[in-house]
């Protein structure tokens, strides 16, 4: 099995309609995007994504998986998302990979300032780190508002545990 690179992470924003991922190294984005789940059926999302976070693993190698914080929840489809981050977390340290999950509100007072921006803020902030994400920021469909947020977050994640990571 190749190395782990420590400098790399492997930041997840968790849905089972999206999925956002961004791979970094040191400070610089490896690969960034959105994977829709959504056209799958429900009872294979999880499979799915299981599926695309090893691949991740196995083509960066990364010394870190990063999550946004989930929590179980009494609604079914709230209790699937959490329940992926937590076969996520469970596939990343049984590779070796530590783990680390933060609360939305932590991610965002890191990057603007206060912990109640909005994604849209906190996007903007992230453009400003990597200028070549801003074409994401505007756009011209409905559906693309709601799916690159997924994205943003899954940087703003990485840059927060940068920022913190001892």
């Amino acid at each position: 099995m190749p190395k782990k690179n420590q400098d790399t992470i492997l930041a997840l924003d968790p849905g089972l309609r999206d999925l956002g991922y961004a791979v970094l190294r040191s400070r610089r984005i490896l690969a960034s995007g959105v994977r829709p789940l959504f056209l799958l059926p429900a009872e294979r999302r999880i499979t799915e994504a299981r599926r695309l976070v090893r691949s991740w693993i196995a083509a960066y190698r990364p010394g870190a998986l990063i999550l946004e914080a989930t929590y179980p929840h009494p609604v079914a489809g709230l209790d699937a998302v959490h329940r992926l981050a937590a076969s996520v977390r469970t596939l990343a340290r049984r590779e070796g990979i530590a783990v680390a999950a933060y609360a939305p509100q932590s991610v965002r007072k890191t990057l603007t300032g206060h912990g109640w921006a909005c994604k849209g803020e906190a996007a903007v902030a992230v453009s400003y780190r990597f200028p070549a994400l801003r074409v994401y920021l505007t756009q011209d469909r409905k559906w693309k508002e709601r799916y690159f947020p997924n994205m943003f977050d899954a940087v703003a994640l990485a840059l927060h545990h940068q920022a913190h990571a001892a």
